[in-house]
């Protein structure tokens, strides 16, 4: 049983990285396949039945009361955008950037989880209470390896691990590790990430002080976007984050969220929104005239994407 659940399906607090990812070694590029949670993706290509499938229902219920819990009181923003970007990217130093920003303004800033824009996001908020300078010198250190590879089959369908993938993923994981081990851990900015096992070949952050990680891609995306009433970030991004940004304007025009309005703020750099993918114009018209001006901002500009957020 193991082998095919092989975390708790009753959880009384979200995961942290410490527990998601013991065992792991930067001296071992084969140690993440030890950890739990690349156990628990592995189990995911393995025959399922229905007890199993009851297990992972009991268990993503369970995350959902903790991330419910967590977030009583609390400010929330989402930032949304490709798992693709690369960390020496323009963007993804802006997102870091507002991340930190918002993170320092008291808002609990909360993501997909993964690569690219999402590990962006946490570690401006994990150095939010650090020197501007700190991230500086951490985009650095994480751009001597700057691209996430590719992963797809990471583990075939009934759980052959492919050792060079592995590998790979590894030399990208360990300068976010060693950044990690330099942090006091009392000093380390709070953040939320909203991972899934579904693509599970993405391994989640560590940045992140919270993880709450689901079997149900569906309902970890939809409940990502409902409870960030306080605004979502979109940053550059491809088909995933399209999708993302028509199931918030669903949520929007609908006001599905205790009747509210949740902002959307585009982050356009190199033009992506307003160009190369241009979905503004299909909002303006879903939302009419005054909501999209009243409650959408397009800029490539962190700073104005920060003070449309303080004013709303």
């Amino acid at each position: 049983m193991e082998d095919v659940f092989p975390v708790l399906p009753f959880r009384s607090e979200l995961y942290s990285p410490d527990e998601l990812f013991a065992g792991f070694s930067v001296d071992d590029p084969a140690s993440y396949a030890s950890t739990p949670d690349f156990r628990a993706y592995r189990s995911t290509l393995l025959a399922p039945n229905r007890e199993v499938g009851m297990l992972r229902a009991l268990h993503d219920q369970s995350v959902t009361e903790q991330r419910t819990t967590l977030l009583e009181g609390r400010r929330v923003v989402a930032i949304m955008g490709g798992h693709a970007m690369a960390r020496d990217d323009a963007a993804y130093q802006q997102v870091a950037t507002l991340a930190r920003s918002l993170t320092r303004d008291g808002v609990l800033v909360v993501s997909g989880g993964g690569p690219g824009a999402m590990e962006a996001t946490h570690l401006g908020a994990v150095l939010a209470n650090a020197g501007d300078l700190a991230l500086t010198s951490a985009l650095a250190d994480l751009a001597t390896v700057p691209d996430f590879p590719p992963a797809a089959g990471l583990v075939a369908p009934g759980g052959v691990v492919d050792i060079d993938m592995l590998a790979a993923i590894h030399r990208w994981q360990v300068p976010a590790f060693r950044l990690l081990a330099e942090l006091d851990p009392g000093g380390r900015g709070e953040s939320l990430a909203i991972p899934t096992w579904f693509y599970g070949h993405e391994p989640p952050t560590p940045f992140a002080s919270h993880i709450a990680k689901y079997f149900s891609n569906p309902l970890r995306e939809d409940g990502l976007l409902s409870i960030a009433v306080d605004g979502v970030v979109y940053a550059p991004g491809s088909a995933g984050t399209v999708q993302e940004i028509f199931q918030d304007a669903t949520q929007n025009v609908y006001r599905v969220v205790d009747g509210r309005f949740s902002p959307m703020a585009f982050l356009d750099t190199d033009a992506c929104w307003s160009e190369r993918l241009p979905v503004l114009p299909v909002l303006q018209a879903l939302f009419g005239d005054p909501q999209y001006r009243e409650s959408v901002v397009v800029t490539p500009e962190p700073g104005e994407i920060l003070a449309f957020l303080e004013r709303r």
